[in-house]
């Protein structure tokens, strides 16, 4: 049990480093702000204010309302446009990843409708993983990447995405990863489901 404790406190601490780098500089210097006191910040109340837009993004076109329901749509329906990805696959990932919840933390790091991981995020340009629209832009950017570069085979680009494009590379197809495996089969049997 008290190893299982340790493994549980390093997750925390690794989860701790990388998600530092959305912490405000001034309470970044001081170490204030720890992954348990981002996380309470992050997932306190269900109000679509806590994962606002920043006012500094060049996403701020599209402007959140209260019903957070209604606004992953309307996100879904134009970046699917803007990356040529068919909406449902979108929505489902969503649904799959975070349940919908745009404050949502993975296990391993991952933040936000999509669950991007934290080494993705800075590559995509966001700045506020927790902010809807710039997650699932770079999301639905990255999902696109993914596709094209499978040659738009599903399961290989959603077990790029689970994983990423080397290990996916190396096993030659789907990951024998069980979380890998079921992430891929729920969006697919999901998008079965919805046609």
């Amino acid at each position: 049990m008290l190893e299982n404790m340790n493994r549980l406190v390093e997750k925390i601490d690794a989860l701790n480093k990388s998600l530092s780098i959305y912490a405000p500089k001034h309470k970044r210097r001081n170490n204030v702000n720890n992954f348990a006191q981002q996380l309470e910040a992050a997932t306190s109340g269900n109000n679509i204010s806590a994962c606002s837009p920043a006012t500094n993004t060049k996403n701020t076109d599209l402007q959140l309302s209260k019903n957070i329901n209604d606004d992953v749509k309307g996100l879904v329906e134009k970046y699917s446009k803007e990356y040529n990805v068919d909406p449902a696959l979108i929505q489902q990932l969503i649904t799959v990843a975070s349940a919908n919840n745009p404050n949502a933390v993975g296990k391993n790091g991952q933040v936000g409708l999509m669950q991007l991981n934290p080494a993705l995020l800075s590559q995509l340009g966001v700045t506020n993983p927790f902010d809807p629209q710039q997650n699932i832009s770079a999301g639905t950017n990255y999902l696109s990447q993914l596709l094209q570069n499978n040659s738009g085979n599903l399961p290989l680009a959603l077990a790029a995405y689970n994983t990423d494009p080397k290990t996916v590379k190396r096993f030659g197809g789907v990951p024998p990863y069980l979380e890998t495996q079921n992430f891929v089969n729920q969006i697919i049997s999901g998008l079965n489901k919805s046609e």
